[in-house]
């Protein structure tokens, strides 16, 4: 994960007009990729998860070396962010739960039926500063007939309202086992966009390995030293892929108020 600690190497990818590479710093793993419901000292419990169509609930108790864990630390403003993603990779939302009776709850609302992965994204607070999260993750099943969504095909550009989100490389192949910097333009109107804070970054990078569903969440590089928004609408983030094959990649960023969504595939050699 690509967090505040990374201001002074946003110089090195702030030029969006040419392929970047991101800083190569030694990393603090403790990143899981949310199939396993239990990692490093923690474990999720489902305690209620959603059986049919339409709104229901999300609630996972999350237990740790010392017994239940409902205090984790603030990273981008919430204390655990949470992720829904069908077995197809479509149908992806990002929650955010807060403590009931004990358990990281939040509501969700599914229209279609399929496997489902739910997946808890958090920092304790023991760990040093720049450490990478703990992601378990747990899977559900909606009954009765689905409409299954092919994986689209890589492509360069992606819309959402009235913006377009560029990536710069065009639908090239990204090389696993190195570290390099996908960047994303954004505009409107044939303009950069302003954008603005959402959740204590300027967007959202959720990636998900196609084959396993295996999932990294990513921020983005801060544009200057002084942490403002990008003026050219440029997002750069940080990215590290150990495995080939294709990503499902979904984008937030928030713009004149309203937050907005876009996918893209890209494949790792």
């Amino acid at each position: 994960m690509v967090l505040a600690a990374f201001v002074a190497a946003a110089y090195l990818v702030a030029d969006s007009r040419g392929p970047a590479r991101a800083p190569a710093l030694p990393p603090v793993t403790y990143h899981h990729d949310g199939l396993s419901d239990a990692y490093d000292g923690f474990r999720a419990e489902a305690l209620s998860l959603p059986t049919v169509r339409g709104p229901g609930i999300v609630s996972l108790r999350i237990t740790g070396p010392d017994g239940p864990a409902t205090d984790f630390r603030h990273v981008h403003t919430k204390p655990m962010h949470m992720y829904v993603l069908r077995d197809d990779l479509s149908g992806y939302q990002h929650l955010h739960p807060e403590v009931v009776d004990g358990a990281w709850t939040a509501p969700v609302t599914l229209t279609d039926g399929g496997a489902y992965r739910v997946y808890a994204e958090f920092v304790p607070h023991d760990r040093p500063a720049g450490a990478d999260p703990t992601v378990l993750g747990v899977p559900f099943v909606i009954a009765g007939d689905t409409t299954m969504v092919p994986v689209p095909a890589p492509r360069a550009l992606a819309r959402s309202g009235p913006y377009t989100v560029r990536r710069l490389d065009g639908t090239a192949d990204v090389a696993s086992g190195t570290q390099t910097a996908l960047q994303f333009q954004v505009t409107r109107g044939g303009r950069p966009a302003t954008l603005e804070p959402y959740l204590g970054a300027y967007a959202h990078l959720s990636t998900f390995e196609v084959r396993t569903q295996g999932l990294k969440h990513l921020h983005p590089l801060p544009a200057n030293a002084t942490g403002d928004a990008p003026a050219d609408g440029v997002l750069s983030f940080h990215a590290a892929f150990a495995e080939r094959g294709d990503k499902r990649m979904f984008l937030q960023f928030r713009a004149d108020g309203a937050v907005h969504q876009v996918a893209f595939t890209v494949f790792t050699t």
